[in-house]
């Protein structure tokens, strides 16, 4: 362009040939697309990326890789909850509304595994089942003055669901001792909640609460049956019993140590 013409035209006329080869190149690949019939491609690549997810979400073994994985991540210092997010979102609000629409219409509900069931029943405090772990400290971790400090802190925010105190306060991550009550309760909760469900004890979860809603009151909403609430307490109860062991051990090193200095 001439010296005279201001910068601003300038680029908008430099920008103006490029824009016309990508347009020109993705109008090529579109028209491809439908002439195979595909109008469109977006809402074709989620579905053929999304039904592989969707017959996940009717497995117990999904759940129990779920259970698995999220403390797995989180025990190294990784935030297991935000890196499996991705996949949780692909099948849950198809998940959800096919629940809805199957008991509308009189059928049994195809998706257990979905957000809901993992908030509600599984990630009881935050992942681990924390808030079991909180409890646990209190009944036999007294004694024990670092973690009955980093429990009092713990307990506020593990009543909704967030452990971040625990994780690394107490801390949880890296901790060889509290790696297996970790890694075991989310999947023993999971069993037990699944097995309820698909048994028909308690209904599938068709409402999605905010993650943040206390443990039991969490299991009322997503099921919108008290059968939910007493499953989410009887899940709290399991998660105390497996983690008292294991903090008494804690506990019991500590005094050792500290009777060693």
């Amino acid at each position: 362009m001439p010296d005279g013409v201001p910068p601003a035209v300038a680029k908008s006329f430099a920008a103006l040939l490029p824009a016309m080869i990508v347009i020109t190149l993705f109008g090529f690949v579109s028209a491809i697309f439908a002439a195979f019939g595909v109008e469109d491609i977006i809402n074709s690549f989620y579905e053929a990326v999304q039904q592989p997810f969707m017959g996940m979400a009717s497995t117990y073994w999904s759940a129990l890789l779920i259970a698995f994985i999220t403390p797995f991540l989180w025990f190294f210092g990784l935030h297991g909850a935000n890196m499996i997010d991705p996949f949780m979102q692909t099948i849950n609000a198809p998940a959800i509304e096919a629940n809805v629409n199957a008991i509308t219409n009189g059928d049994v509900a195809p998706y257990i595994v979905n957000k809901p069931f993992i908030d509600s029943f599984v990630n009881l405090g935050g992942t681990g089942a924390t808030l079991g772990l909180i409890i646990a400290i209190y009944l036999v971790g007294r004694k024990n003055k670092a973690y009955k400090v980093v429990n009092n802190l713990s307990v506020g925010p593990g009543i909704f669901n967030i452990n971040e105190p625990m994780m690394f306060g107490l801390p949880i991550v890296l901790n060889p001792i509290m790696f297996i009550p970790f890694i075991v309760v989310p999947m023993v909760l999971v069993s037990v909640a699944y097995f309820a469900t698909s048994l028909g004890i308690v209904p599938v979860a068709t409402f999605m609460p905010p993650w943040v809603t206390p443990p039991v009151i969490g299991g009322f909403l997503a099921t919108q049956s008290f059968a939910g609430a007493v499953l989410a307490a009887v899940n709290l109860i399991l998660s105390v019993v497996i983690y008292v062991p294991f903090v008494k051990l804690g506990v019991d090193q500590e005094l050792k140590k500290a009777a060693e200095q």
